[in-house]
Formats: structure tokens, C-alpha cells, sequence
């Protein structure tokens, strides 16, 4: 380094330099040396614009600091201030380190792009604003050792701020009012009181992960040394004082205002209107065929051809269902009046139709109904509601199987109504006392009517095959036995053991589990008038309107993302009161409430945890492989259920989380596979592609201002997708009359197409309501 060239802010006379002709000293010393001490009286703009190709650049600052300190700073300079500054320090910064031991005042690091800018006492409002960060370059960043003032970090873009809480020139609220407003980037550290004014649409609390700690503790010694105050780093290095702010993504923004958008209609919506799907004159001829327009073709000079294509595509409501039951089925069967054979018709999926379909399940079916393009959606709850009082169905004849199912959930019950039914001893041991699993423990029965479950339980005790064993607590011992006595068994235990996060205070929490399960008891638990729930899925839904039911009067939901409640769950909990609040992550629970990761209280005289269940699985052999995800331990199967021993298969949450239709999908599947495998038969999964809505023609449905209230009413206003309700409509449409009906055994038929008398037009395609007629390449 060359010898120091020192420039001072006073003429011989002893007067104040001007800030133009002070930075002209500065820059014919710089070009002299790069080792500058400047004694400045209120100059602007000191230490800043000099262009030093990168190279290294200290510059020492002493006496009265102007404003703009460093402004434009190159990347290589470093500049010590030693006492306090005056507005905009690091402005338009572009890579210069800048240490100011003092205080500083408004604009700290206003527009900086690059380069650290470390304050020893406090700054005043709007610090850290509008950074303009480039990912190929290091982020800027912003140190204090005291606190900020208002607007802090409004319109950053990238810049990180870390702000002690040491000497805090208010300590009840570091971060000044209102900070964030804006902010798209970067994050902040804090460690003090705020008043939790900072924009909650712009950033979210939490609290460091390791990898934030590291990156914090890694830099604290040098910040420290820089401002010459390093005996703090013990006092700074208490993990649980820090919290931060960090920017919410784009995408979570997104959900916040408009909420999620599945692919296939942002295309329809968005996409296609705004870019007329790609075609330059769509919008001039939306209807236009691009093929060359030749004579009028029949037989094999045809370049398309008509096809009859009869139930080769799934209608959504089979598709959606896990289950997969074909409600257009089940209508049709109520069109030609035949009600029982379309309740037994149902039965054959599912033993609990009335229960799950009618009342808990989310109903998957009727939000991809194709009806809605005309009115509305077909009421499959009613549909299933009305299937309570349906007999059972007589089981085939013996196979000579015994199957063990242990857990008497949705899954194991399921499986073992399909095998009872096709001739095989369905033998279930359940731990607790009653069928059903969490549907009968833990859902409230006002969402769940009583005489409705228990009539479908009787019915399905009254299946003969099924034996029922309660009260079996599964060991190793007990589950070695099984496997020998048997010719099958199948692991349905579902996830009861609750997912709890070690914060602070956590043994203060009660497991949404337990409080469900106790709320059902003879003995429910008691709750204070304020409750706070940690998870905002449909289960805490659940656990809000229990908690309201036993005298609860304000109840907060809190969750780190979006809530993923939806549909009758979140509507019945929002009708009682319920809030919602995110993004909140829980640093800690004390007698007081909820504390989170921003320091504020959320008060709360009862606090329950709803985050999800995971398996027991002490009891499995070491032949089962069980997967770890998420810190639990999952057994692994293939699409039939079948785990890596073979005489061993797992259904439902034991595999994977999901809703009651999903289990009783899982139940029926792995028990069909089953089956094929005891006859000796190929099994195939459900394998049917969804019918494109675009297929179907709506125009031939009359909107209707009262729907259907009846079975038969809905049977008539199911569009029937995919599965051809004998209309006639393409026999009569056919210009060169090329289509007729054709009779088949029994009650069947097919339409078909004359390949003489088929000129191609697309009429049949063009006019069938259900999507069935469709043109495909000669």
C-alpha cells in the first residue's frame, strides 16, 4: 500500500471547502495514492465515484460527514467513518464496504446494489430501500447495531438487513413502523421487540435454519470488529433472541389474491384468450379447418373417419373418485328405474357410501363435474345418502382363503368388504373398541350423523366372511402368527401416533389427535375462551368447531403457508367464527399463547397442534420396507398395495396421507389384486384417461334454476360423459344418413358408421352430447 495523503475540509484561511471543489482534492490525491485520510466539515458525497478499476481503496474519514457517504462506491473501496453520518450513506453503492461507528440517518443504503455498509449505532427511516440485486453478484447488506427507523426496507429487492436490537434507539420496536412495505427480496435478521406493523402481504416471520444461523454467525466477528465492538458476540449469539423476515415468493403471493389454478385452466382462462392458442388468425376464424378443402370424399378416400368410442374415456366423476365409482352408471340405472340395482351397483365399491360419500368425503366427483358448464353439479352426496338403507350383497362362493386385515379403518374395511364379497374370510383385528378408525373417532358427528354410521356399520357386520377381533394391541409375536395362519394380511393400521415439533413449550400443545378423539369421549377435555390452533388443513377445521362446541369463543388457525382447507370443513369452522392467519411459524408456546417467529402474542388459554399423523410400525417384520420421509416411516408399496414381502400388503396412511375415499380406494384396489392373484388371473389397475370436457356438447343441456332433488331428477341431468345415452342424436343429425343403431345380446348396442355413405363432416362428433363420436386420421 502507498503512504497516506491526507485532504482536508478546510482552506488556509480556515474556511469550509465547498463538496465540489473537496471531492476535486480527494480525486487528484486518489490518483496519487490509494491510502486517503479525509478530515471533513459536512462535505456530501465523500469517499465516493472513485474508479479504481477494482483495485483496493481505504479511505478514513474523521470529523463532520455530509451526506451521500460512499455514494457509488466501487467494489475494492473500504471506507471508515469514524463518528456519526448524515443522510443516504452507501447510496447507489455498488460494491464498496463502508463502516460508520457512529449513528446515521435517513436512506441508508438507498438504491445500493452491491457491498456492505456496517452502522455502529442506529440509522433513521428508510434504510435498505429499493436495493437492486443481481444474482451475479453479491448480495448488499446492511448491518446495525442499534435499531431502524420507519419504512425500513420498503421496495427491497434483494438487500439483507441485520439489525442487533444493541443500544436501540427504540427499543420497543426496532424495525421502526411499517418496514417491508413493498419488499420482494433478501431478508432480514432481528433481535428486540416490534410492533408487528411490517407488510404482511410483502414478507413472511420465521425463524433461522441452520443454514440462515451459519450464514449470520459466520459474518457477526467481522461485523463486530468493524464497528470495534467485538466483546458482543456472546450476547449475540443466543440463537432464540433471532428472527427474520424474509420475502413471501411470487408464487405463494399469488395464492394469497387469487388462489391456486390448476395448468389445464390457467391455459383455458389465460393462456388461449390472450394468445388465441397459438394460431396468428384464430382469432379472425376460430372455427376454421386448416386442411385443404378437397371434393366431397367417402370410403377409403376419406382423411378422417368416425368412430364410435363408447366408454373408452373416464367421465370425471369416476376419474376424480379415488374410489372410482361410476356415477353415470349409477344414474342410468336410476333413468330406467332401476334404484336397487344402482345401490347394490354402489355397494360393490364402497361399504360406506352413505357416510364417506354422503357426508365426509370432499366429494372429488362433484367438483370435476361436467354439468357445472351448464348449471350446476350433480349432488352425488345426496346420491350417496340415500344408499343407507341398501341390503348388503350376497358374497360368491368360497375360495378357501383366510386373509388377516389388521386396523378397522376405511382401508382395512374396504378390503375386507371386497374380499368377503368374492368368497374370502376377511378376518380384521382392530386395537380399539369400535370400527372405523379416525372417521368414527374423530370426526365431529355433526358433520358425521350417528344413525347413519352406525347403520352402516351393522351392515357391514352383518356381511358374512367378515370376523371382527377389537381390542388387539400388534406385536411382532402376534404379527408372526398372523402371517403363518393366513394366507395373506394386510397392514391398514392408518396413522395415529400425532407429528409434534419440539419449540419451546411444546409439551404445552395437545396433539389434534387426542383433543378429536377425547372431544367424541364421555369425558371432553376443557378449553379457556381463546384457542389457538398450529396447522390450518381440514383436520384443524374440525378441531376449531369441537373447540367452539365446548365453550370455546375466539379461535385463531395459524399456519406457515396457505391454509389447505377448503370446502365444507373451512366453511363450517369460518360459520362459527374461526380466523385464519399465515404465514405464521411458532417460535414459542407459553401460559399466555402462541408466540411467533416476529416476537407478537397470539393469546391462548388452550393451544393444539394439527399438523398430521404418522405410523406405528414397531410391529412389521424386518421383510417390510419402510421408507423415511419427513422424519416418520412409511411402508413402501407398488401400485396394488403389495410390499416387498409378498405375502404382505399395505393400504391406505401407512403408504401415504390422504382423505377417507382415498383408504377405501386403496382397501379396493389392493384386495382386487388380491383376488387375481388367488384365481391365478392378471390384475390391471384403473387405467382410463379423462374425457376431454371440450368433447362434450353442452349446447343440448337445458339450464335448469332449480336442480334436481331427487335421484331420478339428477339421473336425467347427468351429461352421461363418455358413455353413450342412446339419443339418437347422431342417427338423426347425419346428413347422408351413414349412422344406424345395431342391436347386440341382450339389452346392448352400438351405433356404427357406414364407411360408403360417410363423408367425414363431423356432425356425429360435432352434436354428441356425451363426447362419444370422435374423428380420427383415415
Amino acid at each position: 500500500m502507498s503512504k497516506a495523503i491526507v485532504v482536508k475540509g478546510l482552506d488556509a484561511n480556515g474556511q469550509r471547502i465547498s463538496s465540489k471543489n473537496f471531492e476535486e482534492l480527494v480525486q487528484k490525491a486518489f490518483a496519487k495514492s490509494n491510502r486517503l485520510k479525509l478530515e471533513t466539515y459536512g462535505q456530501h458525497n465523500v469517499g465516493g465515484r472513485l474508479k479504481n478499476g477494482g483495485k483496493k481503496v481505504e479511505i478514513e474519514v474523521s470529523g463532520p460527514c455530509g451526506q451521500r457517504l460512499g455514494c457509488m462506491g466501487m467494489p475494492g473501496t473500504t471506507i471508515l467513518c469514524d463518528g456519526p453520518a448524515s443522510d443516504d450513506v452507501g447510496y447507489l453503492n455498488i460494491g464498496a464496504e463502508i463502516t460508520v461507528k457512529g449513528d446515521a440517518t435517513n436512506g441508508v443504503c438507498n438504491a445500493m446494489a452491491e457491498g456492505k455498509v456496517y452502522i455502529g449505532g442506529s440509522i433513521g427511516a428508510r434504510g435498505l430501500t429499493m436495493t437492486k440485486w443481481n444474482p451475479e453478484h453479491q448480495r448488499p447488506e446492511l448491518w446495525v447495531l442499534g435499531s431502524v427507523g420507519d419504512t425500513f426496507a420498503e421496495f427491497n429487492c434483494g438487500g439483507i438487513g441485520v439489525i442487533c436490537g444493541i443500544e436501540a434507539k427504540n427499543p420497543k420496536n426496532i424495525l421502526g413502523y411499517r418496514p417491508c412495505v413493498g419488499m420482494v427480496g433478501g431478508w432480514l435478521f432481528y433481535r428486540g421487540k416490534n410492533d408487528g406493523s411490517y407488510d404482511k402481504k410483502s414478507v413472511m416471520a420465521i425463524l433461522p435454519d441452520d443454514a440462515q444461523w451459519q450464514w449470520l454467525m459466520e459474518r457477526m466477528p467481522q461485523y463486530l470488529k468493524k464497528i470495534g465492538r467485538p466483546r458482543l458476540l456472546k450476547k449475540l449469539s443466543v440463537r432464540k433472541e433471532w428472527m427474520m423476515l424474509i420475502s413471501i415468493p411470487p408464487q405463494t403471493r399469488a395464492l394469497m389474491f387469487s388462489g391456486p389454478m390448476p395448468m389445464a385452466e390457467f391455459k383455458q382462462k389465460i393462456w388461449n384468450p390472450g394468445f388465441g392458442g397459438g394460431d396468428p388468425i384464430r382469432d379472425l376464424a376460430p372455427g376454421l379447418d386448416r386442411s385443404p378443402i378437397g371434393m366431397i370424399e367417402t370410403g377409403d378416400l376419406r382423411r378422417r373417419q368416425p368412430f364410435w368410442a363408447n366408454r373408452d374415456k373416464a367421465a370425471p366423476c369416476a376419474y376424480y373418485c379415488p374410489v372410482h365409482i361410476p356415477t353415470i352408471d349409477r344414474l342410468r340405472l336410476f333413468r330406467e328405474g332401476k334404484a336397487d340395482e344402482a345401490y347394490k351397483m354402489l355397494l360393490d365399491y364402497t361399504p360406506l357410501p352413505a357416510s364417506v360419500c354422503g357426508h365426509v368425503c370432499p366429494n372429488l366427483c362433484m367438483q370435476n363435474c361436467s354439468r357445472q358448464v351448464v348449471d350446476e353439479k350433480i349432488d352425488v352426496q345426496m346420491l350417496g345418502r340415500a344408499s343407507r338403507d341398501a341390503k348388503p350383497p350376497k358374497p360368491a362362493k368360497s375360495l378357501g382363503k383366510k386373509v388377516a386385515i389388521i386396523g378397522g379403518g376405511p382401508a382395512g374395511m374396504n378390503a375386507a368388504w371386497q374380499l368377503a364379497k368374492a368368497g374370502v374370510e376377511a378376518h380384521i383385528f382392530e386395537r380399539d373398541q369400535q370400527l372405523g378408525g379416525k372417521l368414527a373417532q374423530v370426526i365431529p358427528w355433526e358433520r358425521l350423523p350417528r344413525a347413519i354410521w352406525d347403520a352402516e356399520i351393522q351392515r357391514f357386520l352383518s356381511m358374512p366372511n367378515i370376523k371382527v377381533n377389537f381390542g388387539v394391541a400388534m406385536t411382532k409375536e402376534k404379527f408372526a402368527e398372523l402371517k403363518k395362519k393366513y394366507d395373506h394380511v394386510i397392514v391398514a393400521v392408518g396413522t395415529h401416533q400425532p407429528r409434534t415439533i419440539p419449540f419451546p413449550g411444546h409439551e404445552r400443545v395437545i396433539p389434534a389427535l387426542d383433543f378429536l378423539k377425547g372431544a367424541k369421549s364421555a369425558k371432553p377435555p376443557k378449553v379457556g375462551k381463546q384457542v389457538v390452533i398450529i396447522g390450518a388443513g381440514n383436520v384443524g377445521c374440525d378441531v376449531a368447531c369441537e373447540a367452539y362446541r365446548l365453550g370455546a369463543q375466539e379461535v385463531c388457525l395459524v399456519d406457515i403457508q396457505k391454509p389447505l382447507a377448503f370446502g365444507k370443513e373451512k366453511a363450517a369452522a369460518e360459520a362459527l367464527g374461526a380466523t385464519f392467519k399465515w404465514p405464521v411459524q411458532t417460535k414459542e408456546v407459553t401460559a399466555e399463547g402462541l408466540i411467533d417467529a416476529a416476537g407478537q402474542l397470539i393469546p391462548a388459554q388452550t393451544v393444539i397442534i394439527s399438523i398430521g399423523d404418522v405410523p406405528a410400525l414397531k410391529f412389521l417384520p424386518d421383510t417390510v420396507e419402510v421408507i423415511t420421509v419427513g422424519g416418520a416411516g412409511w411402508i413402501k408399496c407398488d401400485a396394488a398395495g403389495r410390499t416387498s414381502d409378498p405375502k404382505i400388503s399395505a393400504i391406505g396412511d401407512v403408504e401415504r396421507p390422504g382423505l377417507a375415499t382415498n383408504a377405501l380406494g386403496a382397501g379396493k384396489k389392493t384386495a382386487e389384486a388380491l383376488l387375481a392373484a388367488f384365481k391365478g388371473e392378471e390384475w390391471h389397475d384403473f387405467g382410463q384417461q379423462l374425457i376431454p370436457q371440450a368433447t362434450l356438447t353442452a349446447a343440448h343441456y337445458t339450464p335448469e334454476p332449480c336442480p334436481g332433488s331427487s335421484e331420478a331428477a339428477e339421473a336425467e341431468r347427468c351429461m352421461s360423459c363418455g358413455t353413450c345415452r342412446d339419443c339418437h342424436l347422431c342417427e338423426t343429425i347425419c346428413p347422408t344418413q351413414a349412422i344406424s343403431r345395431q342391436k347386440l345380446d341382450g339389452k346392448n348396442y352400438q351405433y356404427v358408421s357406414d364407411p360408403d355413405k360417410c363423408i367425414a363432416c363431423g356432425f356425429c362428433s360435432d352434436t354428441c352430447p356425451c363426447g362419444i363420436w370422435v374423428m380420427r386420421p383415415f
